[in-house]
């Protein structure tokens, strides 16, 4: 399964995925000057992380704020959702993780796991079935 991931399209699917297809709208023009993201890409070109920064007024400095950490298999990939420990100074282990696999010639399934209270596991929050086609790919 070849993919083209976008930071559009990510989102869109984490959001439809999470929140029942609810889309939320996240371009805000007055924050749109107090956030950054950062990408990387793998060997293959293929993004494998998005990383958002925060503008701190008081030390004029961008601040970690969420990551997102994308890992590749035969049959789909899995996307990560890391936030940032200000006391340990590094991001903290996943408090989601969607995985997207093949389903099918034209099917995908998605299926997002959330961390619970105790941060010794993760539980089933969302599953799901899509045609390939709701996917973009560009």
């Amino acid at each position: 399964m070849e993919s083209i991931i976008t930071a559009a399209m990510v989102l869109g699917m984490y959001f439809n995925t999470v929140n029942g297809n609810e889309v939320h709208n996240l371009y805000d023009a007055e924050a749109e000057n107090h956030v950054e993201c950062r990408y990387d890409y793998d060997a293959e070109g293929r993004l494998s992380s998005k990383e958002t920064m925060c503008w701190d007024e008081a030390t004029k400095q961008w601040v970690e704020n969420v990551r997102l950490s994308y890992k590749y298999y035969k049959n789909g990939y899995n996307v990560e959702v890391s936030k940032w420990n200000k006391e340990k100074k590094t991001y903290d282990l996943p408090t989601e993780v969607t995985l997207y696999r093949s389903a099918g010639p034209n099917l995908t399934s998605v299926r997002t796991y959330r961390m619970n209270d105790q941060k010794d596991m993760m539980y089933l929050i969302s599953k799901k079935v899509i045609p390939r086609s709701r996917i973009n790919h560009g």
